[in-house]
C-alpha cells in the first residue's frame, strides 16, 4: 500500500468519525429538546385537569384519547397520572381503538384496549371476544365430554384369573427399577416409565393378596393398571428365561409368554369395548346435562 493511499484512507476515517461524533450530539440534542417538550405536554395535560376538576369531563378524556393513541411518544402511565388517574382508570375512560384486524369469523373489527394489545390468536386465528367467548365454551363442552367418555374406559375392568394377573405382578417386581440401573426420575425412567410400571405392579399384588384373590378367581384389574402391567411385564419377560420360569412356575405352570399374550388380547379387546361404549353414550355433538356438567367436573377435581 502506498503512503498515499494509506493517507486518504485515514483522512476518510477521520471524516466518517467527525460525522458521527455531529450525529451523536444532533441525537443527543433531539432527545433532551423532546424529553423537554414531552414534559411541556404533561404540564398542559396538568393544567387541563385542574381547570376543568373532573376526571371524566369530555375535554380531558378528549385530550388523553389523541396523546394516547396517536402520540406513542407519551408515556401511558405519566399521562395518566398528569390527568389524576391510574392507567386502568384512564384506559377505561378514554375507551378502544380500532386495530384494523377483522375477526376470522364473523368478520367484525377487533378493538386495541391498550397500546400493548395484540389479538389473541396464540391458539388460531384472530377472534373478536364474542366469538372467543363461544370458542372456549366449545372447547371446554368437548373437553367435558372426553372427560366422561375417558372415564368410563378407565372405570371398565379386564378380567382375567387371578394367578394370570399374580403371575405377571410377580414377574415385574423380580426385576426392581435399581437392580436395571434406573433411577427415579432419571431420562430412562420417564422415556419408558420404568418405575412406574413396577409401582403398578406392587398396587396390584398387594390387592390380591389383601382381597385373598387366588387361582381361577376371576378378578377385574382397571384398563390402565392392566394395560401397563402387561407391558412391563412383557419387557422383562425375555431377559432371563430361566429366572422366568422360576418366578411364574410356582404360580402357574403355562409359558410366561402365552400367559402374557392372553392377557394381553383381553387388554385389547376389553379396552376396545370400553372405548366403543364411551362413544354410544356421548357421541360426536353430544350436549351435556347440568348433572353431567358437575359429574365431568368432579371427576377432575375442579
Amino acid at each position: 500500500m502506498s503512503e498515499e493511499s494509506l493517507h486518504e484512507i485515514l483522512g476518510a476515517i477521520e471524516r466518517s468519525v467527525r460525522d458521527f461524533t455531529g450525529a451523536e450530539a444532533a441525537l443527543a440534542e433531539a432527545e433532551q429538546r423532546r424529553e423537554h417538550t414531552r414534559q411541556a405536554v404533561l404540564e398542559q395535560v396538568k393544567r387541563l385537569h385542574a381547570e376543568v376538576d373532573a376526571v371524566h369531563a369530555p375535554e380531558l378524556v378528549g385530550v388523553l384519547r389523541h396523546l394516547y393513541w396517536q402520540q406513542p411518544g407519551i408515556h401511558g402511565r405519566p399521562l395518566a397520572e398528569a390527568a389524576g388517574l391510574h392507567l386502568n382508570d384512564m384506559l377505561a375512560a378514554i375507551g378502544p381503538a380500532p386495530s384494523g384486524i377483522l375477526c376470522a369469523h364473523c368478520g367484525t373489527e377487533l378493538l386495541r384496549t391498550s397500546r400493548s394489545w395484540k389479538p389473541s390468536a396464540r391458539y388460531g386465528p384472530p377472534l373478536c371476544p364474542d366469538c372467543l367467548s363461544l370458542e372456549r365454551d366449545a372447547r371446554s363442552r368437548t373437553w367435558r365430554v372426553e372427560s366422561l367418555r375417558s372415564r368410563i374406559v378407565a372405570e371398565t375392568r379386564v378380567q382375567a384369573r387371578a394367578m394370570d394377573w399374580r403371575a405377571a405382578a410377580e414377574l415385574v417386581l423380580a426385576f426392581p427399577p435399581l437392580s436395571q440401573k434406573v433411577g427415579r426420575g432419571s431420562a430412562a425412567d420417564q422415556k419408558e416409565g420404568v418405575w412406574r410400571g413396577w409401582e403398578n405392579a406392587r398396587v396390584i399384588r398387594n390387592r390380591l393378596i389383601a382381597t385373598a384373590a387366588d387361582g381361577d378367581d376371576i378378578v377385574g384389574v382397571a384398563v390402565g393398571e392392566a394395560q401397563l402391567l402387561v407391558e412391563t411385564a412383557f419387557r422383562v419377560a425375555d431377559w432371563d428365561a430361566a429366572r422366568t420360569r422360576d418366578i411364574v412356575d410356582p404360580i402357574t405352570h403355562e409359558p410366561a409368554l402365552a400367559l402374557l399374550t392372553r392377557l394381553q388380547r383381553e387388554v385389547r379387546a376389553t379396552a376396545q369395548a370400553a372405548r366403543e361404549s364411551a362413544d354410544a353414550a356421548y357421541p360426536e355433538g353430544y350436549e351435556l346435562s347440568e348433572d353431567e356438567e358437575s359429574e365431568a367436573w368432579r371427576g377432575t377435581g375442579g
